[in-house]
């Protein structure tokens, strides 16, 4: 439709992607690529097979059209997968940020990095914008990189950290936590949760709109996108066992320590939220009402 202002969205399957598509606003559409062919049902975005790590394929799709805004989303997010497999991490995020900032530079397309909160060491929360970073695994270390590679090659650009994202995820992609407690919840399944690390959790939807708002408004800088609540996973979990009326008793606090196998993370990595606030007019949701608006959703079929 003519008139309207495209938004391309790297990995855009997931969670994030999911909520930029959810809260749409008027006068965008979406171009949404990821390398794996899913066939996404009830997306109002194009969906396009794409891998980033191909510099001549990330041209050609610059070249055929022409983007008002680009997030920038792709790459291994596992923590633990990056630890174990680095090699293969190192390709998807930096060689695969590096050929989108390359292409943004020349379209002189403004770009949306979507980094995280595991650039922090946890040691000195609540963090802002402007704390140092230190990060204590290798997926934390790819993406202070992949940041730095941004700032420093691009004019325009926001980088935004979201924290502990959580909400319908598409069927075709991986669980996040409030999924993966609910449907071991629903099952009967015993759930053993952290009770020990601290995040302030955030519902896909209010990452959606921040996100919106600094495709608009294109503000420039680093933003903290969070909810209100400092929880642990634990407390997250009997919320989340609250809200929807499952049986809490089933889930059962651990130390971080008691997992094994898995790649180090930080204690406390909350976020301080007063520049999403002020400038993006994005009002931090706490647990329960995010919670809560995942749970009308699905009472409503969505």
């Amino acid at each position: 439709m003519s008139g309207q202002k495209i938004l391309l969205v790297t990995g855009g399957t997931g969670l994030l992607g999911k909520g930029l598509e959810e809260t749409l606003p008027a006068g965008w559409r979406v171009v949404s690529v990821h390398q794996r062919d899913y066939a996404v049902k009830g997306s109002p975005a194009r969906h396009l097979v794409l891998d980033i790590r191909d510099k001549r394929a990330v041209d050609r799709l610059f070249a055929r059209r022409r983007f008002d805004a680009v997030v920038h989303a792709a790459g291994i997010a596992s923590v633990d997968y990056v630890e174990t497999h680095y090699a293969e991490s190192l390709e998807s995020n930096i060689v695969g940020t590096l050929n989108v900032t390359s292409a943004c530079r020349r379209a002189d397309a403004p770009l949306v990095y979507i980094s995280t909160n595991a650039v922090f060491d946890g040691r000195k929360a609540p963090y802002r914008e402007d704390d140092p970073v230190a990060p204590v695994n290798k997926y934390g270390r790819l993406k202070v990189e992949c940041e730095r590679l941004v700032r420093e090659t691009l004019q325009k650009w926001t980088i935004a950290r979201p924290i502990l994202m959580y909400g319908w995820n598409h069927a075709e992609t991986r669980q996040n936590p409030a999924t993966w407690i609910y449907e071991k919840l629903r099952r009967g399944e015993p759930v053993s949760l952290a009770d020990d690390q601290w995040e302030n959790p955030l519902y896909s939807h209010q990452c959606g709109r921040a996100l919106w708002a600094v495709v608009r408004k294109a503000p420039g800088g680093i933003f903290h996108l969070a909810g209100r609540d400092r929880v642990s996973r634990h407390r997250f979990g009997l919320t989340l066992a609250e809200v929807f009326g499952l049986d809490a008793s089933l889930i059962k606090p651990a130390a971080a320590r008691s997992f094994p196998g898995l790649a180090p993370r930080p204690p406390d990595t909350t976020f301080v939220t007063t520049r999403m606030e002020r400038e993006l007019g994005v009002k931090p949701l706490t647990v329960r009402e995010g919670l809560a608006a995942m749970k009308a959703d699905l009472s409503a079929g969505a």
